[in-house]
């Protein structure tokens, strides 16, 4: 990238803070979809490296930092807001297979550490703890759940990943008919049931196992 190039890409995300702010939008979602917006653009352009990754998101991160800061409210809870979008952006570069994505995510929480270090206030040590924890997505997995009930009017996805809460998930209704949601789940193994309408159904897709009541859970491996 060029220096002209990169004093863009933070100018873009400086107005994009202080526009969204202004308008008392929420900042994750903007610069998420701002992000991706540019990523693509690299991508189609360009190809990716790792190097222009790193070098991408960290001046993405220069402007976003300098966006919160003229704003002068919520700054730090609005860096972490950013960062949490500039991560899921990453994660959701089509055609991106998991190698590939802990790369990218790897060069880009290098990238930010390495702008929060030169701005060097009150701010790092927060936002850097932010950033361990997103991190640790690389151990976890995205999973789409998806139950074919066309006429139900409830339906909720209950399982050991949420200590078997009845409604706790509820999966949304598609234009197709069936219900689904996409959760991110640690690596290891769990158990889980759909609750249609207050009836229990098994996913018929996975292996079973028996459980306590005499019927069958679905069992789900994550990471292996």
């Amino acid at each position: 990238m060029d220096q002209n190039h990169e004093k863009r890409v933070k100018e873009i995300f400086r107005q994009t803070v202080i526009q969204a702010v202004a308008k008392g939008e929420e900042i994750q979602d903007k610069i998420q979809k701002l992000t991706q917006e540019t990523i693509s653009s690299e991508i189609n352009k360009l190809g990716f490296s790792r190097e222009k990754m790193k070098v991408l998101i960290q001046n993405a991160m220069e402007g976003i930092i300098e966006g919160t800061k003229e704003t002068r409210e919520k700054a730090e809870e609005l860096n972490q807001k950013a960062i949490n979008g500039l991560i899921e952006a990453i994660r959701n570069i089509p055609g991106t297979n998991q190698t590939k994505t802990r790369e990218y995510i790897k060069d880009a929480v290098s990238g930010i550490k390495t702008t929060l270090k030169n701005f060097g206030d009150q701010m790092m040590d927060s936002l850097l703890n932010t950033i361990e924890n997103i991190f640790e997505l690389k151990q976890k997995a995205r999973v789409t759940f998806k139950c074919i009930a066309p006429d139900a009017s409830q339906v909720y996805l209950v399982g050991s990943f949420n200590d078997w809460n009845p409604t706790a998930t509820p999966l949304k209704k598609t234009l197709k008919g069936h219900w689904s949601i996409t959760l991110t789940l640690p690596q290891g193994r769990y158990e889980y049931r759909y609750l249609v309408d207050n009836q229990w159904f098994t996913d018929p897709n996975t292996p079973h196992v028996l459980n306590q009541f005499g019927t069958e859970n679905s069992v789900l491996i994550v990471g292996e």
